[in-house]
C-alpha cells in the first residue's frame, strides 16, 4: 500500500455556487428593506454606497462562516474527500467520468489562477463540487503550487489527461474518455 498525499484546502464552498443565492438574496432584500424603512427610498449616492458596502460584507463573511477545510487524497482504489469536521466519504476511482478544473500548470502570468475549483464528475450522474469563497483573488503562489500539484496527482491517480476546455470559460475537462462530459 502506498503513502497517501493528503491535499487540504481551506475556505471552500462544497456544492455548487448557485446555492450561493440563498445567501446573497436575501442579504440583498434585507440591506434593501432597511434602506427603504430608514430614509422612506430617497436616494442619496453616499448612504447607498455605505449600505452596498454593508451589504457586500456581510455576503462575504457569511459565505466565509459557511466555508470548510476540505481534504482530499487516493488511495489504490479509492478518491477520499473530508468536508470539515464530518466523516470521510469514499469514491471509487472507477466511478469518476472526469472532472473540471482550471488550468494551474499554465506559465504565463496573466493566466495564473490560485482559486480552488474542481467539479468531479461521477457516473452515477452525481457531481462532487470544490469551489473557493473568494471571488477574485491576486495570485497566491503556495496556493497555486498545491493546486498544481494536486492537478497533476488526479491526472495520476485517476489516469485522466486534459481532453478540451469548456465553452466561453476558463476551465477544462480532464478525463480519460473524449464522449464524457
Amino acid at each position: 500500500m502506498k503513502k497517501n498525499k493528503i491535499f487540504t484546502f481551506k475556505n471552500v464552498l462544497p456544492y455548487h455556487t448557485i446555492w450561493t443565492g440563498f445567501v446573497i438574496i436575501p442579504c440583498m432584500f434585507l440591506y434593501g428593506s432597511l434602506y427603504y424603512f430608514l430614509f422612506k427610498g430617497g436616494f442619496r449616492l453616499s448612504l447607498v454606497s455605505i449600505f452596498t458596502l454593508f451589504y457586500f460584507g456581510t455576503c462575504y463573511l457569511i459565505l466565509k462562516a459557511i466555508s470548510v477545510q476540505v481534504k482530499i487524497w487516493f488511495n489504490d482504489q479509492y478518491l477520499f474527500i473530508q468536508k470539515g469536521n464530518r466523516k470521510q466519504k469514499k469514491y471509487p476511482k472507477t466511478d469518476i467520468k472526469g472532472f473540471f478544473s482550471y488550468d494551474y500548470e499554465t506559465k504565463s502570468p496573466i493566466l495564473q489562477n490560485s482559486k480552488v475549483y474542481f467539479k468531479f464528475c461521477l457516473k452515477n450522474n452525481q457531481d462532487i463540487f470544490i469551489n473557493d469563497v473568494e471571488y477574485r483573488s491576486p495570485y497566491e503562489v503556495e496556493k497555486g503550487e498545491n493546486l498544481k500539484r494536486f492537478l497533476k496527482e488526479a491526472q495520476k491517480e485517476l489516469n485522466f489527461v486534459r481532453i478540451r476546455r469548456r465553452n466561453f470559460q476558463s476551465s477544462y475537462w480532464y478525463s480519460n474518455q473524449e464522449k464524457d462530459t
